[in-house]
């Protein structure tokens, strides 16, 4: 019974998440170029922190010509979103990416910076306008900078040795200072094993169960953290 309970929990949380989608509000004008979008091309997003939830909007208007009325507009695709930090991922409104001309769509970022996932990014909606010469090829870009876990300062510069790497059972974590709590954080920024070493500077964890792919694993002695990422094969 509990598994089922814990089964259909996850699907409807994962279903949740599939849906998410941003609400429309157009608030811009395209001009003579066909289209705008809110915040402007090349303004910064709101920053994000490592390890807290994050989400901003981005809309997009579409007119309905371009080239001062030389060109008309159909409609534009927003045929991918690039450059985001791992843990962070994007879903469209309208969800098939199509927006008609003299129409208005948006896309929403959300999720949670990865664990080392610090540093200054540049997110791209690539669109294609479909007008009556032809595909139009277009871009937006938008600055976005991850600041690293509050309250605590990460060093990257630490001695501390993990191995193997990749990873297949166990993974042992060795440094030159004491750790108290160790976390291995998944692409998606989600905490999947929590490890009490402590205070030992050297702690063996198992992590077979681990499905294989890119994980982040941090170790806090209470006033700094060290993230080291590994492969778990």
């Amino acid at each position: 019974m509990k598994k089922t309970l814990l089964f259909t929990a996850l699907l409807i949380g994962g279903l949740s998440q599939l849906n998410a989608q941003c609400t429309i509000m157009p608030s811009c004008s395209t001009g003579t170029v066909g289209y705008c979008t809110t915040p402007a091309t090349a303004t910064p997003l709101p920053n994000a922190s490592e390890l807290t939830p994050y989400n901003t909007t981005i809309q997009v208007t579409i007119g309905t010509s371009a080239f001062g009325g030389a060109a008309t507009i159909s409609n534009a695709t927003v045929t991918a979103v690039t450059g985001l930090p791992a843990g962070l991922s994007y879903s469209l409104n309208p969800s098939n990416g199509i927006i008609n001309g003299g129409a208005s769509g948006c896309l929403l970022i959300t999720g949670t910076p990865s664990a080392g996932s610090a540093g200054s990014y540049t997110v791209t909606a690539n669109i294609t306008a479909s007008t009556n010469f032809g595909p139009v090829p277009v871009s937006g870009t938008w600055p976005l900078t991850v600041t690293g876990s509050a309250g605590i300062k990460s060093y990257s510069n630490a001695n501390m040795v993990i191995a193997p790497n990749p990873a297949t059972s166990e993974l042992t974590i060795s440094a030159d200072f004491h750790f108290g709590k160790i976390q291995i954080i998944d692409a998606l920024g989600k905490i999947v094993i929590s490890h009490d070493a402590n205070y030992a500077s050297q702690t063996i964890i198992d992590v077979h169960n681990l499905s294989k792919g890119v994980y982040f694993l941090q170790a806090n002695d209470g006033k700094s953290v060290v993230t080291r990422k590994f492969i778990k094969d």
